[in-house]
């Protein structure tokens, strides 16, 4: 980011502290005193015209005070670039002071300015060209440091032919890679055109050097990743260096949604990488095991994310997101951190507990007693406006259909513009056998705003009503005859469920309301009958909460 341009900034003497003193306190004195103005006046903008005949008459000073100006005129020119314009004329005069530091804090000055104003300094971009053939190797680097500051800026006109003459001019590779780096994590498409000379240091032995090279191939933009190049990148994962460690995991990161096939070989480096106590190559792996999650999932069996969702949210974040990745892809992979996520449902980041609904959704899916014993903290959810719709989709996936449920939706459907993604993914995961009733409401709400919506919302329920799901209902199994205990047989509608002290859950039922029969063949049967009559009850009840939601509207007051 721009952060990781080269600062000059002065640390302050404390017993110089801007903040302590106002705006008649500074009389330009002493280099100190010049510099602790840049710090109150970028906090205080409007004092800058006070400031600005003393700036002139200090860029007339000697050596320490001209330096301190320079300094302070940078860190200004951030807030205020156009209270500065007066002094440009003086300051593009440095450029060509006998002074090196001089001419050095000069250029360095117009890198900050052109950054934020371009327009400004167009007309001195010639004299700013010239200072990159300085005869001091520390005036060319900042001159290319600044020079590469000014193609940032959207309006600059002449990117291509500043990169020109940066590659041109920079003899060293650590520099030109640096710099390189720098713009592309800015300006990606800004690189492109040095792909050839970043893959040419990829095998060099500068730690350094290559640090930078492998952060800067993450960051070209539609670079065509081959095998060999994977292979370095994996294999760097193993370097003592700290920096090259951080950089390939940077690019796999990058890299790893278009060719996971080349990478999820890094998958077992990745997950040891969650521990690390760096916390970029923390962050790095976890968001490129997310791209990778759905490769070989049951790679993650042994991967602990629970006290990484203790950290802050740059690392909850990537966390909570590649839980809810694996509550996709195998489900079982994610059980283990079911109450964590459990308890994140009530964190105050939405985000966060957003996520955390999503993934109670997908593990109550693959098996409903994972949303059980909170489905009353999940419907407390319901209220919530901004996390509604999270906990409806939550419940649906379970096999909850409740009243509550079905206003959400329907109120969502009337906006449907404005709630495609939401309605499209509960049609998705809606009892197939409830469907038909749900367009039925649906096209009650057809209107001339929403009409488009609806429609494209009841074609998506008729293609999953005609799609074939795999029949098993032809599938026999045998079962050997033998005596079986008997059991008490009940419909789980028939029961009361009550929670206990312990967190277990037990069910009570009247005795007439149960039959006792052996774990057989028989039993089976039962049940596949029994079944069928509840899920008729079931499917009426469903019908009847919407019925009722009907006729709650029309007899509503219009307010």
């Amino acid at each position: 980011m721009i952060g990781s341009f080269k600062s000059t900034d002065y640390h302050l003497n404390p017993k110089s502290d801007a903040d302590t003193k106002g705006i008649s306190g500074f009389d330009f004195s002493d280099f100190r005193d010049v510099l602790s103005v840049g710090k109150y006046v970028f906090e205080h903008p409007e004092s800058i015209k006070y400031f600005i005949p003393k700036f002139e008459k200090a860029l007339e000073s000697d050596f320490k005070i001209k330096w301190a100006a320079l300094n302070s005129l940078s860190m200004i020119s951030k807030a205020s670039p156009l209270e500065v314009l007066p002094l440009i004329p003086k300051i593009v005069e440095l450029l060509e002071n006998s002074d090196w530091r001089i001419r050095k804090n000069a250029v360095l000055f117009f890198g900050d300015f052109g950054l934020v104003c371009y327009s400004n300094i167009k007309p001195y971009m010639e004299n700013l060209k010239k200072c990159i053939n300085d005869s001091n190797i520390d005036v060319v680097c900042s001159s290319a440091y600044a020079l590469s500051k000014i193609m940032l800026n959207s309006k600059c006109e002449e990117k291509i032919d500043l990169f020109v003459i940066l590659r041109e001019k920079i003899t060293s590779k650590v520099v030109l890679m640096d710099l390189i780096k720098n713009i592309g994590e800015i300006n990606p498409d800004l690189i492109k055109c040095c792909q050839n000379d970043v893959l040419s240091c990829l095998d060099s032995n500068d730690p350094v050097l290559k640090s930078k090279v492998i952060k800067i191939l993450g960051d070209i933009k539609d670079y065509e990743l081959d095998e060999n190049t994977s292979k370095i990148l994996i294999d760097s994962l193993n370097s003592d260096n700290l920096e090259i460690r951080r950089s390939s995991v940077y690019s796999i990161w990058k890299y790893s949604e278009k060719y996971p096939e080349y990478l999820k070989n890094a998958t077992d480096t990745l997950v040891e990488f969650t521990s690390s106590t760096d916390k970029y190559t923390k962050i790095y792996s976890l968001l490129a095991l997310n791209k990778l999650s759905y490769t070989e999932p049951l790679k993650f069996e042994n991967l602990n994310i629970n006290p990484l969702l203790d950290e802050d949210p740059d690392v909850i974040y990537p966390s909570i997101t590649l839980i809810y990745n694996l509550s996709k892809y195998s489900p079982k992979v994610a059980t283990r951190h079911y109450k964590k996520v459990c308890v994140l449902m009530n964190n105050p980041d939405k985000y966060i507990s957003k996520q955390a609904l999503r993934i109670v959704g997908n593990l109550g899916k693959y098996d409903q007693k994972y949303i059980n014993r909170y489905i009353n903290n999940v419907r407390l959810k319901l209220s919530d406006e901004e996390l509604s719709k999270e906990a409806t989709i939550a419940m649906v996936k379970s096999g909850y259909i409740e009243k509550k449920n079905l206003e959400i939706i329907l109120k969502a459907a009337d906006k449907a513009k404005y709630n495609m993604e939401f309605l499209r993914e509960l049609i998705e995961e809606y009892p197939k056998e409830l469907l038909l009733s749900l367009e039925k409401e649906l096209l009650t709400l057809k209107r001339t705003w929403n009409q488009e919506y609806i429609n494209e919302l009841c074609y998506s329920i008729e293609e999953k009503i005609s799609s074939n799901d795999p029949n098993f209902s032809n599938i026999k199994l045998e079962r050997p005859e033998i005596e079986e205990p008997p059991v008490i047989v009940a419909l789980k509608s028939e029961c009361t469920e009550v929670e206990l002290e312990d967190g277990k859950q037990v069910y009570i039922l009247d005795k007439s309301k149960c039959i006792e029969t052996s774990l057989s063949g028989d039993l089976l049967e039962l049940l596949d009958m029994d079944n069928k009559n509840e899920f008729d009850i079931y499917k009426l009840s469903h019908d009847l909460m919407i019925q009722s939601l009907i006729e709650s509207a029309i007899n509503e007051p219009k307010r």
